[in-house]
Formats: C-alpha cells, sequence, structure tokens
C-alpha cells in the first residue's frame, strides 16, 4: 500500500471503530478524537465512530489499523501507536477548575484557549465548518493566568508536550487579540523555557505583528481558512464581514518578514473549495514565505476525492521546498497536514527534510532552536526600536 499518511484525511473526517481488544482506549471523553502516531510520526486525531471502515484493535503491547471494504474484507493493515491521553485531563486546578477544560493536547502542542467561545459564534457568524468554537462556552469568565501556568507546569511534568500554543476568540479590537494573550504569553516566558505559537486574528494595525514578536511568540498563525472569496464569503461570514480576505494576507505577509522563516502559517481547508483554488492559495501563501497547512474537515462533511488531494499535497510539499521555506516548525498537527507530512504524497525522499525534523525533535535540536529563537528576536527588537526612535513615535 502507499505510505499511511495518505489515510490522514479520511480518518480525522470518519474515525475508527475499537475492536473489543483496544476497546480501553475509548474510555474517558469520547467528545475528544482519539490520536494515533501512524508510521513516521504521522500524528491524526481520529473520532470513535462505529460507522467507520477502519477497525483498531490491539494485539499484546501492540496496535493495529485495518481498513475494512463494505463487504467486511480487510483491504489493509498498519501498525500505529496511540497516544495516551494525558493524566492532567483528571486534575483540576488550585481554584477547581478541570485543566482538561483550559488546554487539550494536540500533537506536541498544549492547545490553551483562556478566552471564551468563539466571537464569530457569539454574533451568529461562526465559520460553517467549525466544530471548535463550539466547544467552550460564551457564558465562561477568562481563564486566570495561574490557572494556565498550573495547567502548563501539570502538562510538561508528564512530559504530554513540547510547546505551548495559545488560541483566543477576541478579534474585535485593534489587535486582533493578542493584546488578550500578553499577559499568559509573559507568564509563560517567565516560568518555563519553551517555545510558544499564537493562533489568532490579524490586527488592523501591522505594528501590533511586530509587537507580537517582540513579546515573545516564536510561531504565529492568521488563518485565512479559504482561498477563494466567494467561497470564503458563505462558508465563513464572521471573517468575510469583520475582518475580510485583505486583511489575512497582508498581516501574513507582513508577520513573514518579521519572524523567521517557517514559523507563519495559514490553514487551507480540504474540500470546501476547487482543489485549483486551494493550489492558488498555497502558491499566493508560499510566495509571501507564509507555510500553508491543509486542514482536514470533520464531521458531516464531504470528503473530497483521494484523486484530488493526492496532486494537491505533493504541490504543497514541492511549492514550500522550492521557495526554500523551513518545514521543521510547523509539525505534529492532528488535523493539518504540514508540508513535511505532505511529502509522502510527492515521491520524494525528502532527507533533509527529514534530518530538519529529526533535529527539531531532540533535546539538543530543541535548545538550539529556542536559544536561536530569543537571539534573533534581541536584534528584531532592537530594529524596530530604533526605527520607532527614528520615526519619533
Amino acid at each position: 500500500m502507499t505510505h499511511p499518511a495518505h489515510w490522514k484525511p479520511e480518518l480525522a473526517a470518519r474515525g475508527v471503530r475499537l475492536d473489543a481488544s483496544a476497546a480501553r482506549l475509548g474510555a474517558g471523553d469520547t467528545a475528544r478524537p482519539l490520536e494515533l502516531a501512524l508510521l513516521d510520526d504521522v500524528r491524526v486525531g481520529v473520532p470513535i465512530d462505529e460507522r467507520s471502515p477502519f477497525v483498531l484493535f490491539a494485539d499484546s503491547a501492540r496496535h493495529f489499523l485495518v481498513r475494512r471494504d463494505p463487504g467486511g474484507a480487510e483491504s489493509a493493515r498498519v501498525e500505529v501507536r496511540p497516544i495516551p491521553r494525558p493524566g492532567f485531563y483528571e486534575r483540576r486546578t488550585s481554584r477547581g477548575t478541570p485543566m482538561a477544560r483550559i488546554a487539550t493536547v494536540r500533537g506536541s502542542h498544549l492547545l490553551v484557549n483562556p478566552s471564551s467561545a468563539c466571537g464569530f459564534s457569539v454574533r451568529g457568524t461562526p465559520c460553517r465548518f467549525c466544530v471548535e468554537g463550539a466547544r467552550v462556552s460564551a457564558e465562561r469568565d477568562a481563564v486566570p493566568v495561574a490557572d494556565v501556568l498550573e495547567v502548563v507546569r501539570a502538562a510538561f511534568d508528564e512530559g504530554a508536550c513540547e510547546l505551548v500554543y495559545f488560541n483566543t476568540s477576541h478579534f474585535e479590537s485593534e489587535d486582533g487579540g493578542i493584546a488578550f494573550l500578553a499577559p499568559y504569553i509573559e507568564a509563560v516566558r517567565r516560568h518555563f523555557d519553551t517555545l510558544i505559537a499564537t493562533q489568532v486574528h490579524p490586527p488592523r494595525a501591522t505594528h501590533w505583528i511586530d509587537e507580537t514578536y517582540a513579546m515573545g511568540v516564536d510561531a504565529l498563525s492568521y488563518n485565512l481558512e479559504i482561498f477563494d472569496p466567494d467561497v470564503l464569503n458563505r462558508h465563513c461570514i464572521g471573517r468575510a464581514r469583520y475582518i475580510g480576505r485583505e486583511r489575512y494576507l497582508e498581516s501574513l505577509a507582513h508577520a513573514a518578514r518579521v519572524f523567521p522563516s517557517g514559523t507563519v502559517w495559514s490553514d487551507l481547508v480540504l474540500g470546501l473549495e476547487p482543489a485549483d483554488s486551494t493550489i492558488a492559495g498555497i502558491d499566493a501563501l508560499v510566495e509571501m514565505g507564509v507555510v500553508p497547512v491543509a486542514a482536514l474537515l470533520r464531521g458531516e462533511h464531504p470528503l473530497p476525492a483521494p484523486a484530488d488531494v493526492a496532486p494537491l499535497l505533493a504541490h504543497l510539499y514541492r511549492a514550500v521546498k522550492r521557495r526554500g521555506i523551513n518545514m521543521g516548525w510547523v509539525r505534529d498537527l492532528a488535523l493539518g497536514i504540514t508540508p513535511l507530512e505532505a511529502r509522502h504524497f510527492a515521491g520524494d525522499g525528502a532527507r533533509l527534510a527529514v534530518t530538519v525534523q529529526q533535529l527539531t525533535r531532540s533535546r539538543l535540536g530543541a535548545l538550539a532552536a529556542r536559544g536561536l529563537a530569543r537571539f534573533r528576536r534581541r536584534l528584531r527588537v532592537r530594529k524596530v526600536s530604533e526605527s520607532f526612535d527614528a520615526a519619533h513615535l
């Protein structure tokens, strides 16, 4: 068979059935997807669904994923590694808040959302394909910084993650939500030696992008989701109405000039627009120096045809490689296919890309990456400060 990465879009959408031998993996919060590591540590988040053609079973300490055709015949089998559910999910903070309500682990990222429900959802204009915005209650207050620090420490203590990834629902202010996250970023930076990523909305003024880097953010995402303007207007009403496509593209272009190569990315959702339009979006982002990520649909949306997906993902890898953008930073996304993973669709060994990924994953590589990020930030912040001084700002 082809590389198991080819199963990732279908696994994310259709999930798995659990054989009786693997039933224990379904314990706990079944609303959260089970995370599996496929060959070459390709991560995928899979819902548990009895209608799925994929069956997960255990054989002693090993686990296998089987794909069965409609008649029940086994068509392929691969060994996988289930990622253990983090122990801190069962704990509470000192204030009594369940830690799983504050943060979840996705791949190597600790995803922290200290705000309330998606602002677009609150205004009645959510993205039609979104399943994450509905998870957070609109009545929830902002999470105290101390609670976030407790959760981050608990996650690091058990080795559940490698970096912290902040998300926020705020979009109304000039800064696009980064000012709300600033106290959390500052606190994590002060207490932990870790890389920090943020997913926010693009600001109205580009100086906030420079300030985002200066405050200690190592990687940044402004998720456009859909490149075609008409399809964006249909599926992402809030994004189109309150922010606009051009602000996403302009902010991404500016961010790619501020942040190191490969640390600015944007999702493009597979299957919501014609493949040619997504490819055009990949090319536009890559030309700016932005990393495109192929986001995977979940829920009842129809799956894109494999015949369309494979060439699109091969193009994703080749476009990023041709532009020379670093592929080692944006990785381990359980619900997205990164350019590094897309190499499995390109028929290319991508030896250098694999070396970069393995170096970043090693302890030495992680220390070097953090040190380089701090050094480059000091140079950048000094340059920006001198520019402000020269302009008498």
